[in-house]
């Protein structure tokens, strides 16, 4: 398999110190995992190697893309820069480079396979731990929610919804659980394979830190895995345990919401890029960098002089004036377009310090995917104080001031979705709640782009596996139309 790459990451997470060895770990054959893994601190150096690449995954072409093939965004026509422009357009081939397909493929698969060599090296290190199976666990654990996570990725990417097809029988993802060898060909799961292997990894790194105090939110934890299988059943349309995981985590009361006046701070604030404790409450996990990279989301939604793309004036005019979400997106008068502070930087402050975080889940995303659980239990009026909280912070209002109005329970989903998009603009999973809808991609009269509609069900909303894995790898199934 051409794309799994049989090397160990020899980098280094956001503002964690590691040895000089470490920086100079070779790949496999010249340094064996072996020697990387003779102890505790060397599963907890390649760890960090992982989370830096993980990071990279989601700040760069797989962050972009949630947002830019759904309906809330357009792209800059002006601009001579083509990047992430095919997947735009939804004009993608599968010998792409400019775009998602083959990067969001490599780079997903380079950083499970550091995962994998992490798990699956786990077993010869017990005998080493001398008192250190706390960390030995919380290196594990974290490892096995991070596999979970990238799964889940790559899958929202190369294969139709969980419920394209009645019991998830259509193509999913290759799920490696060890890294292959180079005469390996590994085939596609099912997608219901798929997640049964996400939800596996998620429910093992729960079991391995539900007793260990929690680290700082730009680690996995148990609760991040709770709340991320509360999407995972939203997505699988499993609404009972949906609501039973976003209500364990919002339960315990430890990710309140913040407050109105720092909702701008949760995006933008310095200080969390060094003080991991500054980070707001309601952020359950989210994935530090210290470095910026002209093709991370930074750049391309909200560099205030290179932006590529912006939110449309029809999702713009969804937002009442005293909307706090609405002051997330800055005019910028050259252009007379927005850039989503969302990924962007203070304007005191010096491009060096620029945070460069992306939130993996927000307790508001809870109350958000409880909300459309209820409604599809016929929980309704559950389902309306849900969508209460996000309103009254929103509005600054008390919670008991918001009145939810609608002559319909279809009506009531409609506000659940509107609230979702709203809320989660530019966090990188507007394309994926309308494929789940099984909606109709519409981008309104002020598109630009060369596909403003896409009708579902369609073979257009995912991208091409790409050619250079189909020619190393014969047993992989291209997807229908995108591959050529």
């Amino acid at each position: 398999m051409k794309l799994f790459k049989y090397t160990f990451a020899a980098l280094c997470f956001s503002l964690v110190s590691c040895g000089s060895s470490f920086l100079e770990v070779a790949p496999i054959g010249q340094l064996g995992k072996e020697q990387l893994f003779s102890n505790v601190n060397g599963m907890r150096d390649a760890l960090m190697g992982s989370y830096s690449l993980t990071s990279r995954f989601f700040q760069s072409q797989y962050g972009i893309y949630g947002d830019l093939r759904g309906d809330d965004v357009q792209r800059s026509t002006t601009s001579t820069q083509n990047y992430m422009l095919t997947d735009y357009n939804y004009n993608v081939d599968e010998e792409d480079g400019t775009g998602g397909t083959m990067a969001i493929w490599s780079s997903g698969y380079e950083a499970l396979n550091n995962i994998n060599n992490i798990i699956n090296s786990a077993e010869g290190i017990r005998p080493t731990l001398n008192g250190s199976l706390d960390d030995f666990n919380r290196h594990l654990g974290q490892s096995h929610i991070i596999r979970g996570l990238l799964f889940l990725a790559l899958a929202n990417v190369y294969a139709q919804h969980y419920t394209y097809t009645a019991d998830a029988s259509h193509p999913g993802i290759p799920i490696p659980t060890a890294t292959p060898l180079p005469s390996q060909n590994l085939p596609r799961a099912t997608m219901k394979d798929t997640y049964a292997q996400i939800i596996k990894d998620m429910e093992t790194g729960i079991q391995y830190l539900d007793n260990l105090s929690p680290a700082t939110r730009i680690y996995a934890s148990s609760d991040a895995a709770r709340a991320l299988l509360s999407r995972i059943y939203l997505y699988m349309g499993r609404y009972d345990e949906a609501i039973q995981y976003a209500s364990e985590v919002v339960s315990k009361g430890s990710y309140p919401l913040v407050k109105n006046a720092d909702y701008k701070d949760m995006f933008i604030a310095e200080s969390q890029l060094s003080d991991y404790n500054s980070i707001k409450s309601e952020v359950i996990w989210q994935l530090n960098l210290n470095t910026r990279s002209a093709n991370y989301m930074s750049s391309f939604y909200s560099d205030r002089t290179s932006f590529l793309a912006y939110p449309s004036k029809a999702f713009l005019n969804f937002f009442e004036t005293t909307d706090v979400r609405r002051n997330l997106y800055e005019l910028q008068a050259s252009s007379g377009n927005s850039i989503s502070l969302k990924n962007a930087k203070n304007i005191a402050i010096p491009d060096i310090n620029w945070p460069v975080n992306f939130k993996v889940i927000r307790s508001s995303e809870l109350y958000l995917n409880r909300a459309e659980a209820y409604y599809h239990t016929k929980q309704y009026s559950l389902a309306e104080e849900d969508i209460k909280m996000i309103r009254a912070r929103a509005l600054n209002k008390n919670v008991a001031d918001i009145i939810v109005q609608y002559s319909s329970p279809e009506e009531l989903l409609e506000q659940i979705k509107m609230e979702r998009r709203k809320e989660l603009a530019f966090e990188g999973q507007r394309i994926y709640d309308i494929m789940r809808y099984k909606e109709s991609l519409n981008r309104g009269t002020d598109c630009g782009a060369a596909n403003c509609t896409v009708n579902y069900p369609n073979d257009l909303f995912i991208l091409p596996i790409p050619k250079t894995e189909l020619d190393a790898n014969p047993s992989i199934k291209p997807n229908p139309t995108v591959n050529k």
